[in-house]
């Protein structure tokens, strides 16, 4: 059996070597990786705000994770709030592959507690994954406004798994760690883009 060391060499390596490229082993390296990606603990994500936000986000976690079929996710978006902020709008986009597949908006202040104060803001937001989803890449975006005030937006990414590759996935994550789990999924993430 592989060390944990041994497992992170092995994976690195097969992620980002040229000869294993359509190969047999290449399909397994990714598969790993797949599981290793749907098992990261904090979310990957991206700001995607267009200009200037009244909110600096620091942290986007995801709960739970792995995401399986029939989950409900719960994305957290930590920040601080550049002023005080009476109301507005979430509006929700969800990618499959990515596709837009849904599209949703929502009051502010049922997933954050309002008024706002110029400090610490959290922003909870929560979406059923049906029985029926299928397994996969998918992405959400989260932008907030208040009026023509842009408040947030950031882009999620995440794998949806099938519910028996749940533990397996969790335990690939506790084997990848830090910046070998980076070194390990930054390769990944760009061929799914590819």
């Amino acid at each position: 059996m592989l060390s944990s060391e041994g497992l992170r060499i092995c994976l690195i390596t097969a992620a980002t070597s040229k000869h294993l490229h359509g190969s047999a082993t290449a399909a397994t390296a990714r598969l790993l990786l797949l599981l290793a990606a749907a098992g990261a603990g904090s979310a990957a994500w991206t700001d995607c705000a267009s200009g200037p936000s009244t909110f600096k986000v620091s942290t986007v976690s995801l709960e739970p994770s792995p995401v399986k079929p029939g989950d409900t996710a719960q994305f957290s978006i930590k920040a601080e709030s550049g002023k005080d902020v009476a109301g507005g709008s979430v509006q929700m986009i969800v990618h499959y592959a990515g596709m837009p597949i849904w599209t949703q908006t929502d009051d502010l202040c049922e997933k954050a507690e309002c008024p706002i104060k110029k400090g610490p803001v959290e922003v909870k937001y929560t979406q059923p994954f049906p029985i029926i989803t299928p397994p996969g890449s998918y992405s959400v975006t989260l932008d907030g406004h208040a009026g023509d005030d842009q408040l947030f937006c950031v882009t999620v990414d995440f794998q949806v798994v099938p519910p028996q590759s749940a533990g397996a996935a969790q335990g690939w994550a506790a084997s990848l760690k830090g910046k070998v789990q980076q070194a390990v999924l930054t390769p990944h993430r760009r061929s799914l883009r590819e």
